[in-house]
């Protein structure tokens, strides 16, 4: 696993993402192997202008995020995937072409031993930026904007303990010649340095041993001993596909959309992909539901996609406003007024960590509650309970395995709709006066108010019904 060898690349792992990890059986060692910064600086010409700290969360089963290389949680995955009966995995295997039918997909595809076709009914193009299934398709992405602004990761050791663990972010340090640098620390003694690089810098030169280790003395200082562990320059743009859906392929992650890494959107949001995507494939499969719930996942996914590349397009901008632009004249008036004026360091924009999306209205996101389309929180609800440490009962370990009704209350109503795909659940039973006074606060509801909230089984919010309309 790892592509080209141990690169950090995706490194920030979000809450939302924690808790589909947890229902894959992986978080905990995210979790365990992970690291969590508390406090964030942001500096203006070395000087810090303001700074925010992340605070605890005991509401929540996981707290608010994780730092860890790639190659890691693709370890994880792969593992999980290996304790699966249902998956195969096939290495070295690369689709060359393919050619969709009315009723099925074939792929040709090379390996070392050998080249071989094979047929599916449903094909899930996961396969990246430069998706080959994409191309042999002859499926261009719609670009929505593409930058000069590019970058050099250098994921550095550094074991001296001289640096706090926090994330900085330099908007112009005078060690990158007046440019960015991120500062992030991840699992062993491990710091994802991201340089910003000058318009004329040549990526072959700044990546060359001798450049990297002359710009990473400028930061650290030039006493500090460090290894380079490993090192990409990397460019962004923004796209996404008009529709994520090409007959039986559906286009999963950067092969349907890319967007700039600011909130760590690209990762995250692949994983919630195939999160939407994986339930809705199953019950089509098991002859449980029609083609158009496959349709919703390219609905919904696109919109979230749109939202990612909205937000990250304002992050950019502040990090990379162009110069001479109304946009830097306004940054800069942002920084100076920043150290001052609460107000102004809010509006300081350097990544915003992604957040769930909120899905439309839809024949699965269907009614006006404020929480129809939101993602549920994964609430403690009570301090005893299987399989944590300290053992603890959570929001989605109560969740059934297809659609749930979630009653806020103590009792089950004795009049329910009866479905082979639908649970009842009274949340008020398996909460204690702590997971009740949670539930209020992240729901906005009190757990005897009496409302049945329908929950998919990717956790996001279907309706909020009355019993009457349930039945």
């Amino acid at each position: 696993v790892g592509v080209r060898g141990l690169a950090s690349r995706g490194m920030v792992w979000a809450q939302r993402t924690l808790d589909i990890f947890e229902r894959l059986g992986i978080a905990h060692e995210v979790v365990a192997k992970g690291v969590r910064w508390n406090l964030g600086r942001v500096l203006c010409r070395d000087a810090a202008v303001t700074s925010f700290s992340l605070q605890a969360q005991p509401d929540m089963r996981h707290n608010g995020f994780a730092n860890l290389q790639q190659y890691y949680v693709e370890k994880f995955l792969v593992e999980a995937l290996q304790r699966e009966p249902l998956a195969e995995l096939r290495w070295l295997n690369e689709v060359v072409a393919v050619r969709s039918a009315e009723d099925h997909v074939e792929l040709d595809v090379t390996t070392p031993d050998g080249a071989y076709t094979t047929c599916a009914r449903w094909v899930l193009a996961c396969d990246g930026a430069n998706s080959r299934v994409r191309t042999a398709l002859g499926i261009v992405p719609r670009l929505h904007d593409r930058t000069e602004d590019r970058w050099i990761i250098i994921d550095v050791i550094l074991r001296s303990g001289e640096w706090p663990e926090e994330r900085w972010t330099w908007l112009d340090a005078s060690a990158n010649d007046g440019r960015a640098v991120w500062r992030h620390k991840m699992a062993d003694d491990t710091w994802r340095l991201d340089f910003q690089l000058a318009p004329n810098e040549d990526p072959a030169v700044v990546t060359t041993e001798s450049a990297m280790r002359e710009r990473v003395a400028k930061l650290v200082g030039p006493d500090v001993a460090f290894d380079i562990a490993w090192s990409g320059a990397w460019g962004y743009r923004h796209e996404c596909l008009d529709d994520l859906r090409r007959g039986r392929v559906l286009f999963v992650g950067d092969a349907a959309h890319l967007v700039a890494p600011f909130g760590a959107r690209g990762g995250n949001g692949g994983i919630q992909d195939a999160d939407n995507l994986g339930w809705k494939l199953a019950l089509h499969l098991q002859g449980l539901a029609g083609e158009a719930v496959l349709d919703s996942y390219g609905h919904e996914r696109k919109h979230a996609a749109l939202e990612n590349i909205r937000q990250a397009r304002r992050s950019s901008r502040f990090v990379y406003p162009g110069a001479h632009s109304s946009a830097a004249l306004w940054r800069d008036a942002i920084i100076a007024l920043a150290p001052d004026h609460d107000w102004a360091a809010r509006m300081i924009n350097t990544g915003r960590l992604c957040t769930p999306a909120i899905y439309p209205a839809s024949a699965l996101a269907a009614g006006t509650h404020a929480q129809t389309g939101v993602a549920l929180p994964n609430v403690v609800l009570s301090s005893e309970g299987p399989g944590a440490s300290p053992p603890r009962t959570t929001l989605h370990q109560i969740l059934g395995p297809w659609f749930t009704a979630l009653v806020l209350s103590d009792d089950l109503p004795s009049q329910r709709a009866a479905h082979p795909l639908l649970h009842w659940v009274a949340v008020g039973q398996h909460c204690d006066g702590a997971g009740r006074a949670a539930l209020a606060r992240q729901l906005s509801r009190p757990a005897d108010a009496g409302a049945v909230w329908l929950i998919r089984p990717d956790q996001h919010v279907m309706a909020v019904l009355s019993i009457d309309e349930v039945n």
